[in-house]
């Protein structure tokens, strides 16, 4: 019923940034600690994600890798700027506006991009003609990369700040998500090595040596006589590397295979066998 405080209350209602009217900062400050609106107006370029196909051997030297990738970096011509420009007098430059929303009983702050220079902080006065005014150019970066020996697939290594750049802001990060081709001789199973030779069931019996193609050498492993279908027989330190610096083991698992046909000397042979004392 104040006529005065009616008046300063539509003009609060009408104005919210008026004098009188909440506080941005303070807003900022009670939900985040004064850290809030600091850290929200720190701009981060894009983050780059690639894949690196490696092979087992590769792992198991551990390797050094050369990567080429191409990034986004600030205009050396205009130095990330786009060109002349001034600075948006809507914005002030921050690219964003703010807008307090609400009744007389609670209010907030709504965020949106800048209409006016649609995010830039900026309008172009004269485009820059390296970046075409985007400020931004393609460049091409070479990263090495060590191998490690305890790598599994679906690792992601990340390089902080190698990502694309973004004018007056941080750089992104380059992740490098590792993948290892599949082994023509072997598995891996929480660092183990897995090898599974197919062998016919009398040598099973009779007991065989047998030779493992290792990497870039050999191995060989004695397979006693009257081992049984399924059994396992263990290599010590003959597998992948494992974090605290040992070696993982190599596990041999026969296959077992049948012939698919027999003669008839072979026939007899294994119904000679059959009838014996200790195969009845």
């Amino acid at each position: 019923s104040d006529p005065k405080k009616r008046q300063k209350y539509d003009h609060q209602r009408q104005n919210p940034f008026a004098s009188g009217g909440p506080d941005m900062d303070d807003i900022f400050n009670q939900f985040f600690g004064g850290k809030g609106r600091r850290q929200q107006n720190i701009k981060r370029g894009s983050n780059l994600n690639i894949p690196l196909v490696v092979t087992l051997d590769d792992v198991y030297f551990e390797s050094n890798k050369k990567l080429k990738y191409k990034r986004k970096v600030q205009c050396h011509t205009c130095h990330g700027s786009g060109g002349d420009s001034n600075v948006c007098g809507i914005c002030k430059g921050r690219g964003k506006t703010e807008q307090m929303v609400g009744n007389a009983f609670f209010r907030q702050v709504v965020t949106q991009v800048c209409r006016a220079c649609n995010g830039r902080g900026k309008h172009i006065l004269k485009k820059c003609n390296t970046c075409d005014s985007i400020g931004l150019v393609d460049e091409e970066k070479i990263v090495d990369f060590k191998i490690p020996g305890n790598l599994v697939t679906g690792q992601v290594y990340t390089f902080r700040s190698m990502g694309n750049e973004i004018p007056d802001g941080q750089n992104g990060d380059l992740n490098i998500e590792v993948v290892i081709q599949r082994h023509p001789h072997f598995k891996v199973i929480n660092q183990d090595l897995i090898y599974e030779p197919k062998l016919p069931i009398l040598k099973l019996i009779l007991g065989v040596d047998i030779t493992i193609p290792f990497f870039n050498s050999s191995i060989s492993v004695k397979i006693p006589s009257l081992s049984k279908p399924g059994q396992t027989f263990n290599v010590n330190g003959k597998g992948m590397k494992l974090p605290n610096g040992r070696f993982a083991d190599l596990l041999v698992r026969p296959e077992i295979v049948s012939p698919t046909k027999m003669n008839e000397k072979e026939k007899e042979l294994l119904k000679e066998l059959v009838s014996s004392e200790n195969f009845r």
